[in-house]
């Protein structure tokens, strides 16, 4: 396993315009995440803890698109997880999970965001489903800074 080999692990940085504390609240407030994951996030920040994310169907129903277990805890400096897909139509085995992997680094007056997901080189299609998921992390983090920026500037006004 090569967690660096960008055909099987998908590897982003984004600069955010605020303090690392208003991008850890965008990254655990259930409804702040839900403004750009487009899923509610429901669980105990505590390593071994599960956590699951959910979309809030039209009729109040809740689908489960995603889960794992957390991994490690750092506030406003750490998250990382481990993340299963039902969609993915992998068995749900510990096998057919991926690990994601947060960083929050004091940059200037902002926050540099690293993210780490692998590894997918024991996944079918592995190279399809890291690009996929990269695809799907540039959104996730672009809305992650809007949001992370609009909570500083209302903390500022």
């Amino acid at each position: 396993m090569n967690i660096q080999d960008p055909e099987t692990n998908v590897l982003r940085t984004l600069l955010v315009d605020a303090p690392p504390a208003a991008v850890w609240k965008a990254l655990t407030d259930p409804k702040l995440a839900r403004l750009y994951m487009g899923a509610m996030p429901c669980c105990e920040l505590r390593p071994g803890m599960p956590v699951q994310w959910f979309v809030r169907e039209e009729s109040g129903d809740q689908t489960l698109v995603a889960k794992g277990t957390i991994m490690a805890v750092q506030p406003a400096e750490r998250l990382r997880y481990t993340t299963y897909s039902p969609s993915s139509k992998l068995p749900d085995e510990l096998a057919s999970h991926t690990t994601v992997d947060l960083h929050l680094i004091p940059d200037g007056d902002g926050t540099r965001v690293e993210l780490w997901q692998g590894d997918f080189a024991g996944l079918p299609d592995a190279a399809r489903r890291a690009r996929e998921s990269g695809r799907n992390w540039v959104e996730h983090l672009v809305g992650l800074k809007r949001v992370a920026e609009e909570v500083w500037e209302a903390k500022a006004a």
